[in-house]
């Protein structure tokens, strides 16, 4: 028998209507997770439940305050070698959830915070489910995002309870939804204040056991129609999955297994399709990778930089807005969402009226989807207000700079800044290439002086990059730190440098895009090369979207700090392109042709502007494509960057290099990061490669002395 005292289920007397309640409460753990370890201890409590002939009806409820199950617990995953196993875990937890099913009186999931995963997918085996109306509130089956397929009965039983055509969007993409949209699904059956959960959830149990019908929301109309097409019809069936298949290979252009691999199981239908899938997916190397960038997102969630050991972060509550932009304007709007007042500052009104305009089409679009109310809207944006002048700044804890990528007006931010605060609040700077030590040069108080680097669109790009210089106040790490989570943001913190770890190992990648651009390989093949190995967007796109006038001024800085190694192109295509306007998408006037502001398209491929080529050597005459080829040096040059950052301690762990590499610079998750990637395809290898192309095309692909000595050393980046 279990110790109670260490139990993680608690199984409470039933009441005087016979309802009794299992509790679930992790020891010593933040959140609840379904592990091996735990099963034997939910089925002895399930075996009570069944012997005991006073229990007429249950709930399963958690005991923690933000979460009701997280999900399975990935290290049990981690352990398994062959897809046998993998197939016999999966079974496992098949067999554990079906004993819920039958247990022999009605049971009620009472869900609160996180449903997520195998905690999903053991609210499904209950009779029936209540959620709380909280916005912590979220359902889904994640699975996919892993590698995976949900292997505890959530592909049939999900399928059985909301339709084909509800649930496939749900697994095949992971989507997570509220308590709104799982009771419009009909994945619950009501929803509650979260004061109430328990209670209407025994109301409901009890009136289960005297034999009420719980109840499902009905579609009508064409919502109605279209769901019995699917669900009741072969052909209809067939014709969604294949509509999905469609969808999933234009979306993953085949690279990713586990959709492909769900539409399968899907299609079967059978608990043994299931499990065998699971087992499959699990021996992928894009699992691995995938489960790796898990483990980097959890680790460094206990990363708050260097020196924060022993220091609290300050309390934030208001926050200055330098630069009201396309940057400024999205900051902003994230922090008002979080919560923050946000006083804006700029050199116009226009300029201030079009970060604000920013902050209101976001928030609306909001309203629109439903996702907040009207009121919730305005309440917003009454946190975001501006001026012209440093009026509001002086009660800010912390103030975030995003000025043009200019050194002496960065260094006059720091001046004015300190000037109206007397030095007694953060400086962040969101730069994307210039060392904050520079800009912090001539402050008076450096330690206060920090870098904050976001991406673009900051509503939907996950990461953000803190850098710290050797002056730093732990302090002000740590509470920039938490600021950037609060914004609901991965975090990376690393040392200063001329573009810090993401520019730095973003700019090879992209300078060999240029490179292959002046060899004369065609603009769209060297896009569709990068997308081949699993990029979300080519090189060629993304200069266009980030601002090829901002490429222009990262590579001058990159040349300043890293030419002589690197072996930079010189500027005669950024620079003709910059004198003459072609700044990109925001300029309608780039590599690719633009009309009315949007790109041109034929049969599905953006146009290039055949202006372009009197750019480039050998003008529109092309070389044929060589894929794999043009793949590799790209990447390369990345991963070779990105162990320098290493070996020179820009970065302060792998995991940082990994995260911040697919998160901020979309480097194929499916790989896990540059180290991973590393570690997979071998380091000899790796070295091996760098060589070969360095005798070709020169210096830049010199392999990083981290990389030679591990390759000799048979090391790897992880154990």
């Amino acid at each position: 028998m279990t110790d109670p005292q260490k139990s993680a289920f608690r199984l409470e007397a039933p009441d005087s209507e016979g309802v009794a309640v299992i509790w679930f409460d992790q020891p010593d753990k933040k959140v609840n997770t379904l592990s091996k370890s735990l099963m034997g201890e939910f089925e002895e409590i399930l075996q009570a439940v069944k012997a005991n002939k006073d229990i007429k009806a249950g709930v399963l409820i958690s005991g923690k305050d933000n979460c009701f199950i997280a999900g399975a617990d990935i290290d049990d995953l981690n352990g398994v070698t062959t897809a046998e196993e993998g197939a016999a875990l999966s079974r496992e937890g098949q067999r554990v959830m079906k004993a819920v099913e039958d247990l022999g009186i009605p049971t009620v999931a009472a869900i609160h915070g996180d449903c997520l995963g195998g905690g999903l997918e053991l609210a499904l085996a209950t009779t029936a489910r209540v959620a709380s109306e909280s916005s912590r509130t979220k359902l889904g089956l994640p699975e996919v995002m892993l590698g995976l397929l949900p292997g505890a009965g959530g592909t049939v039983r999900l399928r059985k309870l909301i339709g084909l055509d509800e649930a496939l969007p749900l697994i095949l993409q992971g989507k997570l939804v509220g308590g709104r949209k799982a009771l419009k699904l009909g994945l619950v059956n009501d929803l509650v204040p979260q004061s109430q959960l328990l209670a209407r959830s025994k109301t409901l149990a009890s009136a289960l056991a005297h034999g009420k019908k719980s109840k499902k929301p009905k579609k009508t109309g064409a919502a109605r129609a279209q769901q019995l097409f699917v669900n009741t019809n072969a052909i209809g069936r067939n014709f969604a999955l294949n509509k999905a298949r469609t969808m999933v290979m234009d979306g993953t252009k085949g690279l990713m297994p586990a959709p492909l691999k769900i539409l399968e199981v899907l299609e079967a239908g059978t608990y043994e399709a299931e499990a065998a899938g699971f087992g499959e997916l699990l021996m992928t190397p894009e699992s691995a990778g995938l489960r790796h960038l898990f483990h980097c997102i959890t680790t460094l969630k206990k990363d708050d930089g260097p020196g924060t050991e022993d220091v609290q972060a300050i309390q934030v509550r208001r926050i200055g807005m330098l630069g009201a932009g396309l940057m400024g304007g999205g900051i902003a709007t994230v922090l008002a969402d979080k919560g923050y007042t946000v006083r804006l500052k700029d050199i116009s009104w226009q300029g201030l009226q079009s970060g604000l305009d920013y902050a209101d089409k976001h928030f609306s679009k909001g309203v629109k989807r439903k996702k907040i109310t009207r009121q919730e809207r305005d309440q917003r944006l009454n946190r975001i207000s501006g001026g012209l002048d440093w009026a509001g700044f002086g009660n800010a804890e912390i103030t975030i700079e995003a000025v043009p990528e200019v050194l002496g007006l960065k260094q006059q931010m720091v001046a004015e800044y300190e000037d109206v605060t007397k030095g007694g609040g953060i400086f962040a700077s969101n730069t994307s290439s210039l060392p904050i030590s520079q800009i912090a040069a001539k402050a008076r108080h450096p330690e206060r002086v920090i870098g904050m680097h976001f991406f673009s669109p900051v509503e939907k790009m996950p990461l953000v990059e803190i850098i710290v210089t050797d002056k730093t106040d732990p302090v002000v790490t740590k509470t920039t730190v938490a600021v950037a989570r609060k914004m609901g943001k991965h975090v990376i913190v690393v040392n200063d440098c001329a573009g810090f770890y993401t520019t730095r190992a973003l700019a090879p990648y992209m300078v060999e895009a240029l490179y292959l651009a002046t060899e004369g390989h065609d603009l769209l093949h060297i896009d569709e090369a990068a997308m081949g190995v699993g990029f979300p967007v080519g090189p060629i796109t993304l200069m266009d979207e980030v601002g090829i006038d901002v490429g222009a001024k990262v590579i001058k800085v990159m040349r300043e700090h890293y030419g002589e190694r690197l072996d930079l192109p010189d500027d005669d295509v950024n620079g003709v392109f910059v004198e003459e306007g072609r700044l990109g998408r925001k300029a309608s006037k780039g590599f690719f042709l633009y009309k009315d502001g949007k790109s041109v398209t034929e049969d599905g491929h953006k146009v290039i502007d055949p202006a372009v080529y009197a750019h480039l050597p050998g003008g529109a005459e092309r070389k044929p494509a060589d894929p794999k080829a043009m793949a590799e040096r790209m990447v390369l040059a990345l991963v070779n960057e990105a162990a320098w950052c290493k070996h020179e301690g820009v970065l302060r762990n792998a995991e940082s290099g990994d995260l911040g590499a697919v998160m901020g610079i979309g480097f194929p998750p499916f790989e896990g990061g540059p180290f991973k990637y590393c570690d997979r395809l071998g380091l000899k290898t790796v070295v091996a490669r760098l060589n070969a192309l360095e005798s070709k095309l020169g210096r830049r692909f010199k392999p990083c002395p981290l990389l030679v000595q591990m390759a000799e050393q048979g090391q790897t980046f992880y154990p």
